[in-house]
């Protein structure tokens, strides 16, 4: 980690005057957020792509929606560690770039190029022919390449914007870290508001054609800026040494497994770097330990002399050890917030849309089925804008403390709103059911009358509260791993975030297709399945309301890790800053 920090000053003294500074954090801010524009509109509206112009089902559409989201979000994993490890964060940047304007690309050719999609259908819902191999292969690559692409940008923009800063005073750089979370925060709000309203506005009004092109547009351009800038930056040189010493603590403590650790570690010596403030490892998953430990010579003597020098290949050090435990520490609490992703990307409230009244108040104005994701993404940024500023000093009036929320609460309160979404959601839907069913039979029998729709703004409340459990739950965990994680691992922190989307997205393609298997044989076997083509003939209030149970249970699951796992901070500063004063990471 020392050597991380010297590689970053001596980088940056190169550099002072001349590279890096906030004035280039912009520059690799817009790297990211151009990425969660495109993949965000694409996202939004690519089941109503997926049902209209590959005559896909609804199950079979959102599968593939699942395997996109969960490639997109396992592999940042991979790019971070390749990152941090080989290529450096820079590099690691433009090249991904470069993947998703080819994907952005492909999106777009199979709109323009008739071959690439199935025929038209000959009348609505008739007489539609299925995909050609050819014709998915082409899908799913250009899919595949975006997915690729954002295995780089997402995790790396952060920690590479914090580079260019790294060798700043410390006080001068926390003030400049704070705004650069502030920043981060704002643009994937805004990011997400601009894809699921402008750019789904054009898909939706203007064509495919018109939409994609302008999402391939926006990425060949900010990949050219990009390569503009690079000569600007600050690259921190990567650290295949980190990830190495990680595995090397798996493999050295096992090797040693025949060592005896004695209680509390004391008449044992330990592996350290020269100079370093800790000497002895903590006493936290102890098997661990016996990596760093020297290895006694034969005999029962404890002096000094009697410990043999172990080769650096056979020993690891103290802060490696250290280092290993922090990663493990944290993920009892991040697999308990796999759900909180599974929850919130699990509505079909787009097909819902399609199917409810989206005008405005008396206008003729629609929302696009696609946007009416935007009242999440606004309650999102709106509440992530306004919390540190605005609602804790409010909170802290309120309740006489100055600690409010702790960041293990925080995440626990964006579970809970998660599966407050769920339960709203399954009564909004059997509503619209029986509203459905009700004008159905009004006004069956009138000739040419369309039955009134219900509103789509029925959805809002919903929405509402998946984007307040992202503001709660998502950021907790950001702040939560910068504070435990070392900072030589910053890539890794938004890597475990999007790896755990990805864990989410392969749970909701299992939990889809087995409540699919499992309901389409009621009934002798001729009932329709939860999730059907047709909303009106499917039970989607049921399945939410089992998502809502399976998150009541993650829940307790995370009040459990909460309690019984405890970690301690390496960045106290961050931590201090959430909401209270201690420099423990624990609720």
């Amino acid at each position: 980690m020392e050597e991380h920090q010297q590689s970053n000053h001596a980088v940056g003294r190169k550099g002072v005057g001349r590279k890096g500074g906030m004035r280039m954090v912009p520059t690799i801010i817009a790297n990211e957020v151009s990425e969660r524009i495109v993949s965000a509109s694409v996202g939004a509206n690519l089941i109503i792509y997926l049902t209209t112009k590959y005559h896909l089902g609804a199950a079979s559409s959102a599968i593939i929606i699942f395997v996109y989201l969960a490639a997109a979000n396992f592999l940042p994993v991979c790019g971070a560690i390749v990152s941090d490890a080989l290529l450096g964060r820079c590099r690691m940047v433009t090249l991904t770039l470069f993947s998703c304007t080819i994907g952005t690309t492909l999106l777009c050719l199979t709109s323009v190029i008739a071959r690439l999609t199935p025929p038209d259908c000959v009348q609505p819902n008739e007489g539609c022919a299925p995909p050609t191999p050819m014709q998915l292969l082409v899908l799913c690559a250009s899919l595949g390449f975006m997915a690729l692409g954002a295995s780089g940008v997402r995790p790396c923009c952060l920690a590479f914007a914090e580079d260019q800063i790294a060798h700043w005073d410390t006080a001068k750089k926390d003030r400049a870290l704070r705004a650069l979370f502030s920043w981060y925060y704002a643009s994937v709000g805004f990011s997400q508001i601009v894809a699921v309203t402008v750019l789904v506005y054009f898909q939706d009004k203007m064509g495919w054609k018109v939409g994609f092109m302008v999402s391939a547009a926006i990425m060949a351009s900010v990949t050219l800026v990009n390569c503009a800038a690079a000569s600007f930056y600050v690259k921190v040189k990567p650290q295949k040494s980190m990830w190495v010493g990680l595995l090397k603590v798996v493999v050295v403590a096992v090797k040693n497994r025949d060592l005896v650790l004695p209680e509390a570690d004391h008449g044992a010596q330990f592996h350290c770097l020269p100079g370093s403030t800790q000497t002895v490892p903590s006493n936290k998953i102890r098997f661990l330990n016996k990596a760093c430990m020297v290895r006694p010579r034969p005999g029962n003597s404890t002096s000094d002399d009697d410990y043999g020098s172990t080769s650096a290949g056979n020993a690891c050090t103290v802060e490696q050890v250290e280092n290993l435990k922090s990663a493990l520490s944290v993920m009892p609490m991040w697999s308990a917030m796999v759900m909180s992703f599974l929850l919130q990307s699990s509505s079909f409230g787009v097909l819902q849309a399609a199917t409810m009244d989206r005008r405005v108040g008396a206008t003729r104005f629609q929302i696009p089925a696609g946007s009416i994701s935007v009242f999440e993404i606004l309650t999102f940024t709106a509440w992530s804008s306004c919390y540190d500023a605005c609602i804790v000093p409010v909170l802290r009036r309120m309740t006489g403390r100055q600690r409010v929320l702790t960041l293990k609460q925080r995440m626990g309160v964006g579970v809970s709103l998660a599966v407050a979404s769920m339960a709203v959601a399954s009564a909004v839907e059997t509503h619209r059911r029986q509203h459905a069913a009700t004008t159905a039979a009004r006004h069956g029998d009138a000739d040419g009358a369309a039955p009134p729709l219900m509103s789509a703004l029925w959805l809002a409340p919903q929405y509402v509260l998946m984007g307040l459990s992202g503001a709660f739950g998502a950021i907790a965990q950001i702040e939560f791993y910068y504070a435990v994680l070392p900072k030589s691992m910053g890539s890794f922190v938004l890597a475990l975030l999007f790896f755990g989307s990805g864990v989410a997205s392969i749970m909701s393609t299992v939990i889809v297709k087995l409540v699919n298997v499992v309901t389409s044989g009621k009934g002798g076997g001729g009932g329709a399945p939860w999730i059907s083509d047709d909303l009106d003939q499917g039970r989607y209030d049921s399945y939410y309301a089992l998502l809502a149970v399976l998150g009541a249970v993650d829940l307790v699951y995370l009040v459990v890790c909460a309690n019984v796992f405890h970690e301690s901070t390496q960045n106290m500063t961050l931590e201090a800053g959430a909401d209270g004063q201690d420099g423990e990471a624990r609720g």
